[in-house]
């Protein structure tokens, strides 16, 4: 399948790169190669490369940078999606486009699933979920692929919390705010294999288990024979502009049914982590 992958330079592009099947024909672009929020550059791009499918991996994801540029966030993560629906739809190629647990509010008691209505609380949350709403409305032909709590990636929080703690150092997290924390390469093992179903919609891709950052870095700490200590953080003193969901734990009511392998336990996902 001849495969184009926007935002190739984030940690989930570089992630997807390194594990996708040596097969299929793969087409890379970075933020400095396609910005996609620039619709003449998508339009003039996309359709003469003639993908089978673009996958979006490219996001304003800074949530704090959301909420003070509204402006930025609506273009790059809601209209930039909605440009390229129009353009994979102008070349019959299906888009599988990465949104996020952002879209919830946090108030459930227990993990969001497909079923669940979105209520985001922040910028981030809002347009991202515009993008969504953009990408079913203009091509039908699309999966739209919510996860949260990416790690692993090299430029992610905790990966730099990793770091802190291989040299000796000590590292700190927020003990007060839950997710299902999923490995990047985990991630992105399982986009072509829902890509190759044909079965279009929205679904969650997530890891198996609820946790806090803190208590993922503790698990490192452990795995790893760390020295450094862990420092619980709360929300309420990091003074951040935007407000987050309390839990946006996910799971899904679909994926078990289209033949993709369940993520691995969080417990291997950081010991592979630890080894690379």
């Amino acid at each position: 399948m001849r495969l184009l992958i926007t935002g190739a330079g984030g940690g989930l592009g570089r992630a997807f790169l390194d594990v996708v099947p040596a097969h299929h024909d793969v087409v890379a672009l970075t933020h400095a190669e396609l910005d996609i929020g620039d619709h003449g550059a998508v339009m003039r791009t996309v359709p003469p490369l003639r993908p089978e499918a673009v996958l979006n991996l490219a996001a304003f994801t800074d949530v704090d940078g959301n909420e003070t540029d509204p402006a930025r966030a609506f273009r790059d993560n809601a209209q930039g999606p909605q440009s390229l629906a129009l353009a994979a739809g102008s070349c019959d190629a299906i888009l599988l486009h990465v949104s996020t647990d952002f879209v919830f509010d946090g108030e459930k008691d227990g993990p969001y699933d497909e079923a669940d209505a979105p209520g985001p609380v922040n910028v981030y949350g809002r347009a991202k979920l515009a993008g969504e709403r953009m990408v079913r409305h203009v091509h039908p032909r699309s999966f739209i692929v919510r996860t949260g709590y990416v790690f692993g990636g090299g430029d992610d929080y905790v990966s730099s919390q990793i770091e802190r703690l291989r040299r000796g150092g000590d590292a700190a997290a927020l003990a007060d705010r839950t997710g299902s924390p999923t490995y990047v390469r985990h991630l992105a093992e399982r986009l072509v294999p829902l890509v190759l179903t044909h079965r279009f919609g929205t679904y969650h891709l997530a890891g198996p288990e609820a946790a806090t950052w803190h208590q993922v870095l503790s698990r490192c700490k452990e795995l790893g024979s760390f020295v450094g200590t862990v420092h619980p953080q709360r929300s309420i003193d990091l003074h951040r502009p935007a407000r987050r969901p309390r839990s946006s734990t996910l799971t899904s009511v679909f994926v078990s049914n289209l033949g993709i392998e369940p993520m691995p336990p969080l417990q291997d996902a950081l010991a592979d982590l630890l080894r690379r």
